[in-house]
């Protein structure tokens, strides 16, 4: 399949989405959400060899699930399954290295995005301005890149020294 291809199925994967959500007659809307997700993550960045793609599967849940783990209360045990988690990504990323440690939390963090900025218009009707605004903002986070990610969390992390 040709990178052309790719780009199409991903727009495609994105309108569906973004017209599900904007439709006012049931359908499955967490279907075509995963679908457009998984057209981003599909047609994104690098070419990862397979192995390489299950660490950092393996990195992007491990770092879902400490992130799960590490709130407020929950107790001793929950402390304890978070330390273990934390054990396991440290293992991960020293397998995987640096490269594929970056990889896995740019995959994450445009994810948890992705699923923001689709949620922000389910609750809604949408208009055709909102479609082209969400579909812009989609183009836009799947342009983002690890360098990128990082200077606007040390920009964010500046601005609140600032401010605290």
């Amino acid at each position: 399949m040709s990178e052309d291809d790719d780009t199409t199925a991903a727009e495609a994967s994105l309108r569906k989405a973004v017209e599900q959500l904007s439709s006012d007659g049931p359908g499955d809307d967490s279907k075509a959400a995963r679908e457009a997700v998984q057209a981003l993550s599909d047609s994104a960045g690098k070419a990862w060899t397979p192995e390489q793609e299950t660490q950092i599967r393996a990195m992007v849940d491990q770092i879902r699930k400490v992130r799960d783990l590490n709130r407020p209360g929950g107790g001793w045990w929950r402390r304890r399954r978070e330390w273990r988690a934390r054990e396991r990504l440290v293992d991960l990323m020293m397998t995987g290295g640096p490269e594929l440690l970056n990889e896995a939390e740019l995959r994450h963090w445009k994810s948890h995005a992705m699923v923001e900025l689709l949620l922000k218009f389910t609750d809604s009707a949408m208009k055709k301005d909102d479609t082209v605004e969400t579909l812009a903002r989609m183009e836009a986070l799947d342009a983002v890149t690890y360098e990128d990610y990082q200077q606007a969390k040390k920009t964010l992390a500046e601005e609140k020294a600032a401010v605290g």
